[in-house]
C-alpha cells in the first residue's frame, strides 16, 4: 500500500520530533520532512511535493496563514491541515478561507492526528479527481459534478471532509433512494467504506458541514436526512441544470 507522504512545520522542535517519530512508525504515513523555520518551508515543500502538510499557525518568520497561501500556490494538490493552540471562530473562518483543508486545536492526540491526516488526504484526492472529471464534462455535467455544484451552491465548503461525505451519499442515493430510509444501517456504512473511515465519522462530519452551510439559515438547521432529501429532490427535479439553486 502506498504511504501518505507527510511534511510537518511548527516552531516547537521537540513536538515536531515526537510527532514525526510517532507517525513514521505507522504503516500508512511516511514523514518526508519537518522544519521549524518557515522561511525555508516553501523551498522544501516545492521539492518534496508531499501529499499532506501539517503546519502551525504560529511561525517565527511569518504568519501561518501567509505561509499557507504561499504553499497552496506551489502545491495545489497537497492537503493542508492547520493546527494551533489559539483557537477561535475567527481563526477557524480565516483558516478555511485561506485554504486549509482541516483545522485542529492543540494538543492533538497522536491517534486523532494520524486519522485526520489520512482522511483529509483521501478527501482532497477525491475532490481533485472529481473536479477534473467535472471540468471535462462541463458541457454535459455528470451526476458527480452536478452534486458538487449543488453542494457548493447550498453553501457547503468543499474543503471540509463532510463535503466528500455528502457528495458520496448523494451519489449513492441517486442510484438507490431507499438508502435514505435508514441512514445508520444503510447509507453511512457504504459511504464510510468508500471514503475509508467509520460510519460514525461520516455522520458527524456531514452534520458539521451542514451546520456550517453559508448563506441559508434554513439549510444549516436541517438534519442530515432532511438535507439529503432536499438535495436529492433538487437533483432529480432539475436533472439538466447546474449549478442547482436552493
Amino acid at each position: 500500500m502506498k504511504k501518505t507522504r507527510l511534511f510537518l512545520i511548527d516552531i516547537d522542535l521537540s513536538y515536531l520530533e515526537y510527532t514525526a517519530h510517532y507517525l513514521s512508525s505507522t504503516r500508512d504515513i511516511e514523514v518526508v520532512g519537518y522544519i521549524t523555520d518557515a522561511s525555508q518551508a516553501v523551498k522544501q515543500i516545492a521539492h518534496a511535493q508531499p501529499d499532506c502538510v501539517v503546519l502551525g499557525l504560529a511561525q517565527r518568520s511569518c504568519y501561518g496563514l501567509d505561509l499557507l497561501r504561499k504553499l497552496r500556490a506551489i502545491s495545489p494538490r497537497t492537503a493542508f491541515i492547520l493546527w494551533t493552540a489559539f483557537s477561535s471562530n475567527t481563526v477557524l473562518h480565516l483558516s478555511l478561507e485561506t485554504g486549509a483543508d482541516m483545522f485542529l486545536c492543540k494538543p492533538v492526540p497522536m491517534e486523532q492526528l494520524h486519522k485526520c491526516i489520512l482522511e483529509t488526504t483521501i478527501s482532497k484526492r477525491k475532490m481533485i479527481w472529481e473536479r477534473l472529471a467535472a471540468d471535462e464534462e462541463a458541457t454535459s455535467p455528470s451526476p458527480t459534478s452536478r452534486i458538487h455544484y449543488g453542494l457548493i451552491d447550498a453553501g457547503i465548503l468543499p474543503r471540509m471532509f463532510g463535503f466528500a461525505c455528502l457528495s458520496e451519499s448523494l451519489y449513492l442515493l441517486l442510484k438507490d433512494n431507499r438508502l435514505l430510509c435508514n441512514l445508520r444501517r444503510n447509507l453511512y456504512p457504504q459511504v464510510a467504506q468508500a471514503l475509508r473511515t467509520t460510519p460514525e465519522n461520516v455522520e458527524r462530519n456531514m452534520r458539521t458541514a451542514i451546520r456550517r452551510a453559508r448563506g441559508d439559515d434554513a439549510l444549516s438547521s436541517m438534519t442530515n436526512r432532511q438535507f439529503l432529501s432536499f438535495m436529492l429532490q433538487k437533483l432529480t427535479t432539475n436533472p439538466d441544470e447546474a449549478p442547482l439553486s436552493a
